[in-house]
């Protein structure tokens, strides 16, 4: 049974980390996909930009006979753009950052590239993944269209990014007192959910101010005569008792596979098979100690040999170190001219060899 637990155990282990391997990859991928259509994308509008100037150089220079270019199939759609090309590209997972804008707050245009710089507008949509947010600050009364329609051509509000918009709220004027929009350069998120003003502390109370969310409208349900009542819905048909199993023992084995690796729990037939097995070896392991023999002493000529040299190691003193070995290593130190030796310890001669080397 310790065996099929230790594969279990294995098992997970292995599968946890080849989970973890393809987390990795799966990042890497990721990250390299939204490179590749960013872009794209940025390719995308270079060339659309490139060709409208290039239409209208031409246009100019041509004067009267510049071509007609709404024609064909251009007829209706010429000068629009995409709308794939509208869509904000998602980022890789785990580097979203959140800005605390919602549906419904108002927000203004800060950003350089933006054509409408400096206007205020409402959020209608946010998209968290791409960062990005749509303000109904330049659309028309007249070009919107409520629903869908058979046109070929749409008005809709370009995506921007939320780095572009900052939030907008009515703040106390410090001199007179009277309520007025401020932008708001800093905003702050807290774990609970709340968002206030960093660089502002209010005067009112002297704590952060806190900025409000904007309400959510809940949708509206109507009953219908095919629908169930709520009273039918939460009446209580079975009670499950301890006598009775929720479902066939079967069952289970259809679920999951009943051979798996990763199985832990198991049938008791099966776990008292397993214990039975174990005792059984168990049982031959004493019944070999009591017949005067070991199955550790079983071993190849090598397995003898090293243990014969352990006992012999095991026998000696190795920590204390003889007379012998501490001159040896004082000759040694000496002629390598580290440290001189020390004095109670005996150093024999140098050879004949080195004595004539060393005189003049």
């Amino acid at each position: 049974m310790q065996k099929l637990l230790k594969r279990t155990a294995q098992v997970e282990k292995q599968a946890a980390r080849r989970n973890r391997i393809r987390r990795k990859n799966n990042a890497s991928d990721n990250k390299r996909i939204f490179l590749y259509q960013q872009k794209m994308a940025h390719l995308a509008h270079k060339e659309n930009r490139n060709s409208a100037r290039q239409a209208t150089k031409e246009d100019w220079n041509l004067g009267p006979l510049a071509p007609r270019r709404d024609v064909g199939d251009k007829a209706e759609t010429y000068g629009t753009v995409h709308f794939r090309m509208l869509q904000p590209i998602n980022k890789p997972p785990g580097r979203w950052k959140s800005w605390g804008i919602r549906e419904g707050d108002r927000v203004c245009v800060v950003g350089p590239k933006e054509r409408e710089k400096g206007k205020i507008g409402v959020v209608g949509e946010v998209t968290e993944k791409a960062e990005s947010c749509k303000v109904n600050v330049a659309t028309p009364e007249y070009m919107k269209v409520e629903g869908r329609t058979e046109a070929p051509v749409q008005t809709t509000e370009a995506p921007l990014d939320l780095a572009s918009v900052r939030l907008v709220t009515p703040l106390p004027d410090p001199v007179s007192g009277i309520k007025r929009d401020v932008i708001v350069n800093e905003l702050t998120l807290t774990p609970t959910g709340q968002r206030y003003i960093s660089n502002y502390i209010s005067p009112e109370t002297g704590k952060p101010h806190y900025i409000p969310w904007p309400p959510i409208e809940k949708p509206e349900f109507k009953d219908n005569d095919v629908d169930t009542l709520r009273i039918d819905v939460e009446q209580v048909t079975w009670t499950p008792t301890l006598l009775r199993a929720p479902f066939p023992s079967g069952v289970i084995d259809e679920l999951r596979n009943k051979y798996s690796k990763f199985r832990t729990r198991h049938e008791d037939s099966y776990v008292e098979m397993k214990e039975a097995i174990d005792e059984r070896e168990k049982w031959k392991v004493q019944k070999m100690k009591w017949s005067g023999g070991t199955p550790e002493e079983m071993l190849t000529p090598v397995q003898e040999l090293n243990r014969q040299r352990r006992a012999e190691r095991k026998g000696l003193d190795e920590d204390k170190l003889t007379d012998e070995v501490l001159a040896g290593i004082g000759e040694m130190m000496w002629r390598k001219g580290k440290r001189p030796p020390p004095k109670e310890m005996e150093v024999p001669a140098p050879t004949g060899s080195s004595v004539e080397a060393q005189a003049p």
